[in-house]
């Protein structure tokens, strides 16, 4: 007999959900009322395939519920690893149908869009427990689909691109800037919401103020029942569902909410652009899993941050695998991001113009194992290549969406070359129009969206809203106010705001799609950062009252590089053999890597 499980059995208190039951979908009619003909048997193998209305308890039924209680506890739960699985009811007006062999979930509120996997359905429940009345605020394939732009030849990719001039071939989970198809009121949603949230130019739902605190999010509409008891026949066995107390979700999904009414003139001569509620779960400067340089002596040394915490923090040395180092602690002050230093040329000859993964690192280490000086100039050297090679690679972690049909999948963060990147962060991005030379005022992305298209080899997207700093006489942009900025943003603003001088951060485009040789690096709040690098020259410039001329100026990833290692499994797989078998790097519970090694 199998073994008994307890789940917590959750409902979605809210739905928009319009399958009104059985006769919601016609069922074909029956021989005897249809037309005689002279072949009743063809009339019949002619019949288009129909919904059939699945029985509750029907075991492919019962199995939805627990892979959407899965899906649902891995986004909204704060610790998923903890407590008993949830086993989640359809929310009402919501059924599951089987169609010529394959099941399909009915109730949106246009009937002919249905879903046809758990993933794609959990999405559209994720907004239902949110308090947005806004589907656009929806990241399911049918909430927001874009517009069919008229036919034209494609243009390749640009390294900057807007959905907008050149639509992808399937439309992202995640759009920002498109118009839905409209949809029946919410029901407790009222008369006033809706109209406010189908014209952007009048004032929407009550704004929500953004927060630096990354716990503050929106609470879901989900209420734990009391437990049922049933067994599955197939699949996965569930002999005894029992709900346990549990404390209310706090789901992470960022969600937008309508603008502020503007000025008549200024709603003229610009378009009002959508405040975003943004959220942030890493810290501001040094994370678990990147890549750092850390004070050895008089000299700097490169390694991989081994576990979440402050300072101290833990450090596995790089280098080569079989010649093991032991992990150090060290404080936030002998500390640099990788992009504060360029790493050196190699001192062995016999490695120049060389690949890690293509050097014979045990045999070169076997040849000068009494030699303790040659041993740890190799040692280094070898650092140096590892660097580079985790430099011009990335892994991808914690999807929210899996479905391996679909030709894009959208992801919370991602390993990107030595830092750690997730939704709400900044990055520092390198635009045609700068050139990469701009050093008044970095332009920066507010990531909303991370995107692997599977092509070959598999190419990773970054899209979100361009900002820029400015002096607050310079009317350049957009100006957005401080509490919509993203978090790291919001940090910079409040920093500056100290001085006499007034700055803003201007919104310069929407909606940005940028590729891989863009990004350079993330942004880093200049406060926090600038005095790690100089801080003499940092305070001294503060106390001057020089606000303007302070910007931590960084390396870009894969400067001086052109070749570039891709898409890895995860990040262990990025290290290789440049750190021990053993090592483990610990990463907070939302981040979910794939396990293995690439082939």
């Amino acid at each position: 007999m199998a073994e008994l499980k307890d789940f917590d059995v959750m409902r979605v208190a809210r739905s928009d959900g319009s399958d009104t039951g059985p006769g919601y979908w016609p069922t074909p009619a029956t021989n005897a009322t249809k037309k005689a003909t002279k072949d009743v048997l063809t009339a019949a193998t002619r019949q288009k395939p129909h919904m059939v209305r699945l029985e509750e308890s029907d075991p492919r039924f019962v199995e939805w519920r627990v892979k959407l209680g899965i899906l649902l506890k891995q986004e909204l739960a704060p610790n998923p690893e903890d407590g008993n699985p949830w086993y989640l009811h359809f929310p009402k007006g919501y059924w599951l149908y089987e169609k010529s062999k394959h099941l399909w979930v009915s109730g949106y509120p246009i009937k002919g869009k249905l879903y046809k996997s758990p993933q794609e359905f959990g999405l559209h429940l994720v907004w239902l427990m949110t308090a947005s009345m806004d589907y656009r605020d929806c990241c399911c394939i049918h909430c927001n689909v874009p517009e069919a732009p008229a036919k034209q030849p494609s243009p390749p990719d640009p390294v900057v691109k807007a959905p907008a001039s050149a639509a992808p071939p399937k439309a992202p989970l995640i759009p920002h800037k498109v118009t839905p198809v409209p949809l029946p009121r919410i029901p407790g949603q009222s008369q006033e919401k809706q109209v406010a949230g189908e014209a952007q130019s009048q004032p929407g739902r009550s704004q929500q103020p953004a927060t630096a605190d990354p716990s503050v999010s929106v609470a879901p509409a989900i209420t734990p029942q009391p437990g049922s008891q049933g067994q599955a026949r197939t699949g996965i066995q569930i002999p005894q569902i029992q709900a346990q107390p549990t404390s209310q979700v706090q789901p992470q999904v960022p969600a937008r909410v309508q603008p502020p009414v503007q000025p008549k003139t200024q709603q003229q001569n610009r378009p009002v652009p959508r405040t975003i509620k943004w959220a942030l779960q890493a810290p501001m400067l040094f994370r678990a899993g990147e890549l750092v340089w850390y004070q050895n002596g008089n000299s700097w040394r490169l390694g991989i941050i081994s576990s979440p915490g402050f300072d101290p923090y833990t450090l596995v040395p790089i280098g080569y695998a079989e010649e093991e180092q032991p992990e150090i602690e060290k404080p936030v002050k002998e500390m640099r991001p990788f992009q504060a230093f360029s790493v050196p040329a190699v001192m062995i000859a016999e490695l120049r113009d060389k690949m890690f993964d293509h050097v014979a690192w045990g045999e070169m280490f076997q040849r000068i194992r009494q030699d303790r000086p040659q041993r740890n100039n190799l040692l280094l050297d070898a650092s140096k290549l590892a660097a580079a090679k985790i430099d011009a690679s990335y892994s991808l972690w914690s999807p929210l969406a899996e479905e391996p049909s679909i030709e894009t999948t959208h992801y919370y963060g991602c390993f990107f070359g030595a830092e750690r990147i997730e939704i709400g962060d900044c990055i520092r991005v390198k635009l045609p129009a700068d050139n990469g030379s701009s050093r008044n005022g970095p332009s920066v992305l507010g990531l909303c969206s991370i995107v692997l298209r599977r092509t070959d080899p598999p190419a990773i997207r970054f899209r979100g809203n361009m900002y820029k700093i400015t002096k607050g006489d310079d009317e350049t942009g957009v100006a957005i106010p401080i509490d919509n900025l993203p978090i790291t943003l919001q940090a910079e603003m409040r920093w500056r705001n100290q001085s006499k001088q007034p700055w803003r951060w201007v919104l310069m485009k929407e909606d940005v799609l940028l590729d891989e040789k863009a990004v350079c690096g993330r942004f880093y709040p200049t406060h926090q950062l600038m005095p790690l690098l100089n801080e003499a020259g940092f305070n001294e410039a503060i106390a001057k009252g020089d606000i303007e001329g302070q910007y931590p100026y960084l390396n870009n990833r894969m400067d001086g590089s052109s070749v570039s290692v891709g898409c890895r499994v995860n990040r262990l797989d990025m290290l290789g053999k440049s750190v021990p078998k053993n090592t483990k790097i610990v990463l907070e519970p939302p981040i979910r890597e794939l396990a293995g090694v690439s082939g």
